[in-house]
Protein backbone atom coordinates (compact mmCIF):
# COMPACT_ATOMS: atom_id res chain seq x y z
CA UNK A 1 0.00 0.00 0.00
CA UNK A 2 2.06 3.17 -1.29
CA UNK A 3 1.08 5.71 1.80
CA UNK A 4 2.41 9.29 1.47
CA UNK A 5 4.46 9.03 -1.72
CA UNK A 6 3.96 11.92 -3.91
CA UNK A 7 3.11 10.28 -6.64
CA UNK A 8 3.30 12.59 -9.56
CA UNK A 9 7.38 13.46 -8.44
CA UNK A 10 7.92 9.51 -9.05
CA UNK A 11 5.90 9.62 -12.20
CA UNK A 12 7.87 12.73 -13.37
CA UNK A 13 11.33 11.08 -12.28
CA UNK A 14 10.82 7.42 -14.07
CA UNK A 15 9.73 9.56 -16.94
CA UNK A 16 13.01 11.82 -17.17
CA UNK A 17 15.27 8.52 -16.19
CA UNK A 18 13.74 6.43 -19.03
CA UNK A 19 14.06 9.43 -21.32
CA UNK A 20 9.92 10.17 -22.02
CA UNK A 21 9.21 14.46 -22.47
CA UNK A 22 6.36 13.68 -20.17
CA UNK A 23 4.53 10.89 -18.05
CA UNK A 24 1.76 10.69 -20.43
CA UNK A 25 4.39 9.93 -23.43
CA UNK A 26 5.61 6.96 -20.75
CA UNK A 27 2.04 6.03 -20.12
CA UNK A 28 1.91 5.61 -23.88
CA UNK A 29 4.71 3.36 -24.39
CA UNK A 30 3.94 1.33 -21.41
CA UNK A 31 0.36 0.21 -22.14
CA UNK A 32 0.86 -2.65 -24.27
CA UNK A 33 4.22 -4.08 -23.67
CA UNK A 34 5.28 -7.19 -21.19
CA UNK A 35 7.16 -5.18 -19.30
CA UNK A 36 7.19 -0.87 -18.31
CA UNK A 37 9.36 1.60 -16.35
CA UNK A 38 9.02 1.27 -12.48
CA UNK A 39 10.40 3.19 -9.61
CA UNK A 40 11.46 2.06 -6.22
CA UNK A 41 8.57 4.68 -3.56
CA UNK A 42 11.72 4.62 -1.12
CA UNK A 43 14.96 5.40 -2.84
CA UNK A 44 14.02 6.68 -6.24
CA UNK A 45 15.69 3.56 -8.17
CA UNK A 46 14.07 3.00 -11.41
CA UNK A 47 14.17 -0.44 -13.09
CA UNK A 48 11.86 -2.57 -15.47
CA UNK A 49 9.06 -4.36 -14.25
CA UNK A 50 5.73 -6.29 -15.06
CA UNK A 51 3.40 -3.39 -15.50
CA UNK A 52 0.62 -4.94 -12.26
CA UNK A 53 3.88 -4.77 -9.98
CA UNK A 54 3.49 -2.98 -7.05
CA UNK A 55 6.03 -4.64 -4.24
CA UNK A 56 8.56 -5.24 -6.59
CA UNK A 57 12.21 -5.66 -5.30
CA UNK A 58 14.93 -2.76 -5.06
CA UNK A 59 17.86 -3.65 -5.98
CA UNK A 60 19.51 -0.55 -4.64
CA UNK A 61 18.01 -0.31 -1.48
CA UNK A 62 17.06 -3.90 -0.71
CA UNK A 63 13.29 -3.34 -0.12
CA UNK A 64 9.72 -4.38 -1.52
CA UNK A 65 9.03 -0.76 -3.03
CA UNK A 66 9.10 -0.89 -6.52
CA UNK A 67 5.77 -0.30 -8.14
CA UNK A 68 5.48 -0.14 -12.10
CA UNK A 69 4.61 3.12 -13.29
CA UNK A 70 0.81 2.23 -14.09
CA UNK A 71 0.12 1.01 -11.04
CA UNK A 72 1.60 4.62 -9.58
CA UNK A 73 -0.38 6.41 -11.77
CA UNK A 74 -3.70 4.77 -11.08
CA UNK A 75 -3.94 3.28 -14.62
CA UNK A 76 -4.07 -0.40 -13.42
Amino acid sequence: MLVKVNSQELLEQAASDYGYEDVLEMFEASMFDSTCPAICTECGYTTDYEPDQDRGWCEDCGKNTVVSVLVLGGII
